[in-house]
């Protein structure tokens, strides 16, 4: 008897610390990896103070986001001319972009500097950088994170373009919704047209600051291009490929249903600092 009760007791015990040792499907997951926060600031620069600029940005600015991750505190940084829309009434005619990879950092964009400006500047760097708001204004900054994207930036082979599509949800439509309708219906041709070399890379973001009722819109998709042509490439081919028959249909209802396109925007870059 007492050999049996061992038996059991030890059968039971090792049940226990195999249930135990078992999680469920959902705690098994592989975290997902965290997402990388982008500090977007959109400026209006006057045509005669254009030169200056860019020479502010590209020589001036550039060399301290370069001591900013050199420091660990700033992950990269990408300059844009924005080319369309264009005009006296546009809003801004340039785009600047820091890349964080953690809340941290992020933090630091507004809390710290992280640097110490005057060891990396010559006199002449400073005196032109504290002439910024005489060159440029500030009109507005947005901070996006990354959802999904097909893009493996080269440093030696950049991509040129960009056309950033901004995205209102409609009523009743939720975040996971439409991502989902992103990464199962869209991304597929997005591969297809990179296969096919016509795009250099997609990427999906949301919104993260500022936040309300207010904001007209909460979610961004990026097409990156080596060449200005290929952004009027015809899509319907891959959509064909990709869904075919009464599919394709589906997807342009649900897609029409799920969220307003607000603006389109075609940006040309200008200057980086390659992400880490």
């Amino acid at each position: 008897m007492k050999k049996l009760y061992l038996l059991r007791l030890f059968v039971l015990s090792s049940v226990f610390f195999l249930t135990a040792s078992l999680k469920s499907p959902i705690e098994n997951e592989v975290p997902a990896p965290s997402p990388t926060y982008y500090a977007v600031q959109y400026m209006k620069v006057h045509p005669t103070m254009d030169n200056d600029y860019v020479r502010l940005e590209t020589e001036v600015w550039k060399k301290l986001h370069q001591a900013r991750k050199e420091a660990g505190v700033l992950d990269g940084w990408y300059m844009f001319r924005v080319l369309s829309p264009a005009g006296t009434d546009a809003d801004y005619n340039y785009v600047t972009v820091n890349v964080y990879n953690t809340r941290e950092k992020l933090a630091g964009h507004y809390e710290s500097y992280g640097v110490d400006y005057s060891k990396f500047l010559e006199s002449e760097e400073i005196a032109l950088a504290l002439k910024t708001d005489e060159i440029r204004d500030l009109v507005n900054e947005e901070v996006w994170q990354s959802e999904d994207a097909i893009l493996e930036p080269n440093p030696d082979n950049m991509y040129k373009y960009q056309r950033f599509n901004a995205m209102r949800l409609r009523p009743g439509v939720t975040g996971e919704e439409y991502a989902n309708l992103e990464k199962k219906s869209w991304k597929p041709v997005h591969a297809a047209r990179v296969k096919a070399g016509k795009l250099y890379g997609w990427s999906m973001v949301s919104l993260v600051l500022p936040g309300g009722t207010d904001v007209s819109y909460a979610w961004g998709t990026i097409d990156f291009f080596d060449n200005f042509v290929d952004m009027f490439d015809n899509t319907d081919p891959y959509m064909a490929k990709v869904h075919p028959g009464k599919e394709l249909d589906k997807v342009m209802e649900k897609t029409l249903a799920t969220r307003d396109l607000i603006k389109s925007e075609v940006r040309m870059l200008i200057d980086f600092i390659p992400e880490n």
